[in-house]
């Protein structure tokens, strides 16, 4: 009913209820004489860990599982996709807490901010998407460099990768996940990556494809009155940086033209 109602919280759905019914499902069910105020809930809820809650996210994937659900995010035959993405949820010059990462802009006042790192599995054709357990960038006890996103999804990995393993996901990221680090940890739980590849950062691979012949896929597809081609570049076992211990990986690029030859889409 919070969510048919559009009630921006719980809280807020309770006192409409109170309002047009003299009482609210707190007082009926259980058993609150009245309804608490947003800030006392917070003060309940701010000494509470967010791994308390983590359980329910294990829960709803072991739910989809059993009900057959997970087969609709299941692409490359068996495979599920799960995206990796930092977010950032507070932001403020003013107020902050022992927890806040900083930044400073030349003539500005110092920032502090809250991110976290969300994983979440996805698939293209599919509306809906289902939140895995989340992981906070925030200082980090004996290190003395600001924690990172890099740094956020090596712990996810550490700590959720080998449940998830059963899934055979592929790990989805941009150009700040495409390095040894992360790559390496992403195959010691036994998963896969498909990582953005920026040219600019990845000097390495450029010069790898320098003068290379490329093996090559076209397609032409139309949609409606759409007409576009997609054309598929790769090569396999590219260093990933210059080293004697650098990864093998496969690169692919992706390019999108439409009928008039204009490329609308470029990606690696």
């Amino acid at each position: 009913s919070v969510f048919f109602t559009q009630s921006p919280s719980f809280l807020d759905h309770q006192r409409q209820l109170e309002t047009g019914h003299g009482r609210s499902n707190c007082q009926t069910l259980f058993g609150i004489d009245r309804i608490p105020s947003d800030n006392h809930i917070r003060a309940v809820l701010d000494p509470v860990a967010p791994d308390h809650l983590f359980p329910a996210f294990a829960a709803a994937v072991a739910a989809l599982e059993r009900s057959g659900g997970i087969k609709a995010f299941r692409r490359l035959g068996s495979h599920v996709l799960i995206a990796l993405d930092g977010t950032e949820y507070h932001r403020s010059t003013k107020i902050q807490c022992p927890h806040c990462s900083t930044r400073t802009r030349k003539g500005q006042p110092t920032e502090y901010f809250h991110t976290l790192l969300c994983a979440t599995i996805v698939a293209p054709g599919h509306a809906q998407v289902v939140p895995l357990e989340p992981e906070f960038i925030r200082p980090q006890d004996g290190h003395d460099k600001q924690d990172c996103e890099s740094r956020a999804v090596r712990r996810w990995l550490e700590r959720h990768g080998a449940r998830y393993k059963r899934l055979n996901p592929i790990y989805l990221g941009d150009d700040l996940h495409a390095c040894q680090p992360v790559c390496e940890a992403v195959k010691k739980q036994g998963g896969h990556f498909l990582f953005t590849c920026k040219p600019s950062s990845h000097q390495t691979i450029q010069e790898s494809l320098t003068g290379v012949e490329l093996s090559e896929h076209v397609e032409r597809v139309k949609r409606g009155r759409e007409r576009a081609t997609y054309r598929y570049r790769w090569l396999c076992d590219v260093p990933l940086r210059a080293d004697q211990e650098a990864l093998k990986v496969n690169w692919l690029s992706i390019e999108v033209a439409n009928a008039s030859g204009k490329v609308t889409y470029r990606n690696s």
